[in-house]
């Protein structure tokens, strides 16, 4: 069982103890305690990859809980120790170990407490003679200037993490400081974000929710920058840059660009940069058998004798539950078919995990190697094996920590009972690191970089071992010698290592010593990842504008580079230039290939303010007007060139519009013309109308009530309709909501009515609501919450009992009862009941469903008609709230739970969230992306509402599920049995 599993059972259970029965006695002989496997003997317990072999570098007494570790230049070991795991936190028992390797034979002998006194340390980073450390709330800097082997200076570098979460969360806290070779630091936010200032300073508060951060360690005031997150617990790059990351259930994803492109034009919002890449599923292959107590407890539950979840329906591993420590192998000691690849460990199940990664576009996806298809990298039969971490080492291996404690779960997820027989600090005082090396693997002497010379240190950085060209990089930044300059210059030159090549132009950078020549030489260079980071480089000189000629000629000729990567990584950095050329420039990135939405987004992210030229260069290009992608980029670009409200430029593209339209309907006429008239209405806030669409708007209103028509030429009409008024469409559109029409047409319909501020709309569709299907109801209720006159229209249909208050989710129903409308409140105190005091009534009514046998073909419909809306399996339903898939793996006790009393547990990513807009919009839902100019919210059957943060007024939590309460109303026990019998057996699609 994963971490974040363990908080979220926890509060299950702390709820649920009014409802327990006694529980059934445990004897010691029923649970017998799990023994260690000494250090020495472990080895055989492990299963390895054919080939390779584990060998023990450190262990008990010299490390004790390790979770994380840092290799200085010396090859010396900073390891961190979090004792306090899993509940002992205010007594700061965490510290930092020093490990040496006095006898010079690979194997740790000596350990120094470095530094101690640290609330839940999670991971460290060796830098300039001393090491950072992520100690919620604080990230920390020490250092031994006596060189005793302990530190003597503790300094705060900054603070605020997790501070915004109460109680703090174990499984999310601050991690995963890693060296990026452009000279800055990166580390992982997690789950419970925070508010991180430097304690020193008197700054504005950096907001890390849902985001990542990095700085300048050198830096007076560490230039510290809010960048793209997501991940849980881990960060790695690869060679060239890309970062990847991991969350519990997703064991690899990758970040498709950086934060600082993402809020350049604030017309534009990016798609969101974290994207899951594994290709084979959640499967996960443990061969470590089921500990005892979890036997135990699992039966209990199955048998309703304790209250809590069901591992799984009985199943207690084989899937993904506590991804972390995601690394890409970057050395040389294994076999070269692993270098690149990415290793992940998986605690929970005792193994380590490998993906092969393969380019898929201008970004990666992850596979199983051909012999792994139903097997582990490394799976160990002790239970014991805890592996959380992972590194590349001096020597060319790949190391693991092994944090090593025979129970790993939260006390509270634990029947007292059964915890009374386990002690959950067994192993506190254990610990191994291994190292992965193939059969005979001669080790090579470890380093002493502190003494190398500038001169080696540039050549390391083609060096075949990583942790080589990582090290060397960060000595010449902390160095800052000049006579590194022109050894980098050579090592650019006359470097047959791409990796190398690319290496020395970013730590060029670094050293703020890159010159013309170069990134000339960069630009044109075999290598097509050192082209991309060459134009990296010239972003500087195209923000200040003190580009060459001769550069910036070559920069623009590479739109038609071979390889779509430099064509998106030039798409991404032009955008930092305001010149003109830049827009012809990304015109011909575009006519290449806009079959990639990472091009399309990095196109519109750049183009701020020359959109209606772009639109003018673009317009009518075959390659572009005859696929799917290609239109899908000119709705978006017309949008935006709307949004610049220039009178002249619109009425350019609508006459263009309308010259194409000529022959009749058209779909995609209608969704630039609706694409350019929201732009402009958006943009413009009240400019009138442009008078060459009168004749579109007449061809439009005929086309949508011509059941004639192809269904998505209707849509696009429909939607067209919905930027001109209620007075002269609101009949059309009120028209299409008839059950005779198809449900895509009434959908459209009512998505164009609520572009209308029209008071008559509320009392309208109120009127129309019990005629609608499910999915249209919650669509037009979530068009009814948006606005305080539609809200009390709402209310007045639940007092005339027109709709039942059961439509609305438990969010919506707390959102009109604390509405900013002094009116609508007053009408929900009345039209709306008390909230009940609990749902421990429901949930006791249906336990008799856990012992009846259900049908999964009959549970399917259930499914369909209570959950498709916000849940998806078997390839059906919208991903608002949790996969079942994965909420399966918390077995049909805690499945019913859940359903029943869906506000006992929220995660932090389901919470619900009310935005309210400047144009005086309310949308009710869960954040599902965040960037620097945007946030997307998204309701049920996955309707989502990205809104620019210079639209959005006001951000307020609901501390609710959007999940409503009373979903088992007009259900019987059986019914419930059968929805929890499909659930738990569904399979999903290739399966």
């Amino acid at each position: 069982m994963n971490l974040r599993s363990i908080s979220i059972i926890a509060f299950t259970i702390i709820s649920c103890r009014a409802l327990l029965a006694a529980e059934p006695p445990v004897f010691d002989k029923d649970l017998p305690r799990i023994a260690p496997t000494e250090a020495a003997k472990a080895p055989a317990s492990i299963v390895v990859h054919r080939g390779l072999k584990l060998e023990l570098v450190a262990n008990e007494p010299l490390v004790s809980s390790p979770v994380g570790i840092s290799f200085d230049e010396d090859g010396r070991l900073f390891v961190v120790e979090m004792l306090g795991y899993p509940d002992l936190r205010e007594e700061h028992p965490g510290r930092i170990k020093l490990l040496e390797d006095t006898r010079g034979d690979g194997h740790y002998d000596k350990a120094t407490v470095y530094a101690d006194n640290l609330p839940w340390p999670t991971s460290a980073l060796a830098y300039d003679g001393g090491v950072f450390v992520t100690a919620s709330p604080d990230l920390l800097y020490f250092k031994d200037t006596k060189h005793d082997g302990v530190a003597d200076v503790r300094k705060t570098i900054l603070t605020g993490f997790g501070v915004t979460t109460v109680p703090l969360n174990v499984q999310g806290l601050v991690n995963g400081l890693t060296w990026s070779m452009d000279g800055r630091i990166f580390g992982t936010t997690s789950e419970n974000g925070g508010m991180v200032v430097r304690p020193d300073a008197q700054d504005k508060p950096l907001n890390l929710r849902t985001r990542d951060f990095s700085f300048d360690p050198r830096a007076a005031d560490l230039d510290l920058r809010v960048e793209n997150g997501g991940g849980q617990h881990g960060l790695s790059f690869d060679p060239f840059g890309r970062r990847f990351a991991c969350f519990n259930n997703k064991p690899l994803e990758t970040y498709m660009y950086e934060a600082r492109y993402a809020g350049r034009n604030p017309l534009y919002a990016m798609p969101p940069a974290l994207v899951e890449i594994n290709a084979d599923g959640m499967d996960a292959f443990r061969i470590s058998p089921d500990e005892a107590w979890r036997v135990m407890r699992t039966q209990w539950r199955m048998a309703g004798e304790v209250k809590g979840p069901v591992e799984g329906g009985g199943r207690a591993s084989g899937y993904f539950t506590s991804s972390s420590g995601v690394t890409i192998y970057t050395g040389d000691a294994l076999p070269p078919e692993f270098s690149g690849n990415a290793f992940i460990a998986e605690p929970a199940g005792n193994l380590v995990h490998r993906e092969v990664l393969s380019p898929q576009g201008v970004g990666v996806v992850g596979h199983r190697a051909a012999d792994e298809k139903n097997i582990e990298f490394i799976a160990s039969r002790d239970v014991w094996f805890r592996p959380v971490q992972l590194a590349n080492g001096p020597d060319g291996a790949l190391y693991i920590v092994d944090m090593y404690r025979e129970v790993i779960e939260h006390p509270w997820s634990l029947p007292d009972s059964i915890k009374s027989h386990l002690d959950l600090h067994s192993g506190v005082e254990r610990g191994r690191i291994w190292r992965v090396v193939p059969e005979g693997f001669i080790r090579r002497p470890t380093p002493k970089l502190s003494r190398a010379t500038t001169g080696e240190l540039v050549r390391l950085l083609e060096h075949p071992n990583g942790w080589h060209r990582d090290t060397a990089a960060r000595l010449l930044f902390e160095r800052r010698d000049p006579q590194a300059i022109g050894e980098l210059h050579r090592l650019l030159i006359a470097s047959a290592s791409p990796v190398g090549r690319a290496n020395a132009l970013r730590v060029l950078g670094s050293l703020n010593a890159v010159n013309e020549s170069d990134l000339l030489k960069g630009l044109d260079d075999a290598g097509r990842h050192v082209r991309a980071q060459a134009i990296i480089l010239c972003e500087r000189s195209l923000r200040d504008d003190s580009i060459s000629v001769r550069l910036w000629t070559r920069l623009r000729e590479l739109a038609n580079d071979a390889e779509p990567i430099v064509r998106y990584q030039l798409a991404l950095s032009l955008g930092e230039s305001h010149r003109p050329q830049v827009v012809p420039t990304l015109a011909t990135i575009a006519q290449h290939d806009l079959s990639d939405k990472w091009i399309s987004a990095a196109i519109l992210s750049s183009i701020s303010g020359g959109e209606s030229r772009l639109f003018s260069l673009v317009w009518n290009q075959p390659a572009i007007m005859e696929s799917a992608s290609g239109q899908d980029f000119l709705r978006q670009l017309a949008g935006l060139v709307g949004a610049g409200h220039e009178a002249t430029q619109i009425g350019a593209v609508a006459r263009a519009i309308e010259a194409r339209r000529a022959n009749g309907a058209d779909a995609f006429t209608f969704s630039l013309g609706r694409a350019l008239r929201e732009g402009e209405a958006r943009g413009a806030k009240g400019a009138p109308p442009i008078r060459t669409f009168d004749g579109l708007m007449v061809l439009a209103r005929a086309t949508a009530i011509d059941g004639g028509m192809p269904e998505p030429t209707r849509v696009e009409a429909i939607r067209f309709l919905g930027t001109s008024d209620f007075a002269s469409s609101g009949s059309v559109l009120l028209g299409l909501l008839s059950a005779t029409s198809p449900q895509l047409i009434q959908s459209a319909a009512l998505s164009a009515l609520d572009h209308f501020a029209d008071p008559q709309i509320g009392p309208e569709l109120v009127r129309r609501l019990a005629a609608l299907s499910p999915r249209l109801r919650s669509e037009a209720i979530a068009v009814l919450l948006k606005r305080p006159d539609r809200a009390a229209a709402l209310l007045h249909g639940i007092e005339s009992k027109t709709i039942r208050p059961g439509d609305l989710s438990t969010a919506q129903t707390r959102f009109l009862r604390t509405h900013a409308d002094a009116n609508v409140r007053e009408l929900a105190g009345t039209a709306l009941a008390a909230p009940p005091p609990g749902r421990a009534a429901a949930v006791q009514a249906f336990m008799p469903a856990l012992q009846l046998q259900g049908s999964a073909d009959r549970g399917r419909l259930v499914y369909q008609q209570r959950c498709v809306s916000c849940h998806r399996l078997e390839g059906q339903g919208f991903a608002v709230g949790p996969d079942l898939v994965t909420v399966r793996s918390a077995g049909k006790e805690k499945t019913l739970i859940n359903i029943l009393d869906p506000n006992r547990e929220v995660a932090a990513n389901y919470i619900a969230y009310v935005a309210e807009t400047t144009g005086g919009d309310s949308i009710v839902g869960i954040i599902s992306a965040e960037t620097s100019n945007s946030l997307t919210i998204r309701q049920a059957f996955g309707k989502e509402n990205t809104i620019l943060r210079s639209d959005l007024k006001r951000l307020d939590s609901q501390k609710l599920s959007l999940m409503p309460e009373g979903l088992e109303e007009g259900l019987r026990p059986q019914d419930v049995a059968d929805l929890l019998e499909f659930v738990m057996n569904a399979k999903e699609p290739g399966h």
